[in-house]
């Protein structure tokens, strides 16, 4: 069964008062000016935007303040709020492609100038991974999917081979070059999906393991040669003990690998709309719950100014 979606449920809901507002009044709009009804139809997108943007902010400001935050060291598996700083994995560092800074996210985008307007020609932002360390522990954030918010934002103008021009509001340049950039030991806030690997974490069930082991050895001929010590073709009582212990060997092994292997703490997207994957360069939480009720509170003025509209109309 499908799911009906928030942006599904508006779009039918936008067509339905339409197409109500027609019929109730098809002799009055075959009347109306082209612009009135042109205005009617805008109107109505007002409405349904205005609905969506209302809803679609007011769940992002909701998750925020219902979800604390977590310490790395003890959060908990699944949804979580983390606040740390930005830090850098091992290996090749991240440049911004514009400004060529080492940081360990990027996002940017380059215009050129066509007929008085800005066009864009190429665009793109950061798919590496990234550390945030709390004090406690340190978790890997993968980007993919993210929605940063407020994050370090360079504007500048030039041509087309990138050197800076002074250009007053970019007037006589021919490139716009914009440039998000977070940046090594910036302070993050972060949401969701939080996930632990490595080491063990739970009580392993040897005995299960033992005998999933030994039913993948039974399909293996090669394997069950090597304990028919009298090659008789066949693995006697005595022999398959010796194949018993050998398994359960094997496994204590693994499983002593598993415990001393150290822990990895992950953040991703959840892949679910109504708990969004959120990374946003700001100290205070507070700060970005209000945030998203600004949007949500401006999106629902929206609406309310197109509804009054409309109802004035019927």
């Amino acid at each position: 069964m499908h799911r009906i979606r928030l942006k599904g449920l508006l779009l039918f809901g936008g067509v339905w008062l339409s197409s109500f507002l027609w019929l109730r009044h098809d002799a009055r709009l075959a009347l109306d000016p082209p612009p009135l009804l042109l205005l009617t139809t805008l109107t109505l997108a007002i409405l349904a935007a205005g609905g969506y943007g209302a809803l679609y902010y007011g769940r992002r400001a909701w998750r925020l303040a219902d979800t604390p935050i977590a310490r790395i060291r003890s959060a908990p598996q699944g949804y979580v709020e983390l606040y740390g700083h930005a830090g850098l994995m091992e290996g090749p560092p991240i440049l911004a492609p514009l400004s060529l800074l080492p940081c360990a996210w990027y996002r940017y985008q380059t215009e050129e100038r066509l007929n008085q307007r800005w066009q864009p020609v190429d665009s793109g932002e950061s798919d590496s991974l990234f550390l945030l360390d709390d004090g406690t522990g340190r978790c890997v954030i993968n980007p993919d999917g993210a929605d940063f918010i407020k994050i370090r934002r360079d504007v500048w103008y030039g041509n087309e081979s990138g050197a800076r021009t002074h250009a007053l509001w970019g007037m006589g340049a021919a490139y716009r070059y914009t440039e998000q950039r977070l940046m090594p030991g910036e302070e993050v806030h972060a949401i969701g999906w939080f996930q632990t690997v490595g080491g063990l974490r739970e009580a392993p069930d040897t005995r299960q393991e033992v005998a999933e082991l030994l039913e993948r050895w039974k399909r293996d001929p090669q394997r069950m040669d090597l304990f028919d010590r009298r090659r008789n073709g066949r693995v006697d009582p005595d022999e398959w003990e010796a194949a018993r212990r050998a398994a359960e060997q094997q496994v204590r092994r693994r499983q002593w690998q598993q415990a001393v292997e150290p822990d990895v703490h992950l953040l991703a997207n959840t892949g679910d709309v109504t708990r969004p994957f959120i990374v946003a360069a700001f100290r205070e939480e507070g700060r970005l719950i209000r945030y998203f009720q600004w949007r949500a509170a401006g999106c629902l003025l929206a609406a309310v100014l197109a509804g009054s509209w409309l109802l004035n109309r019927i």
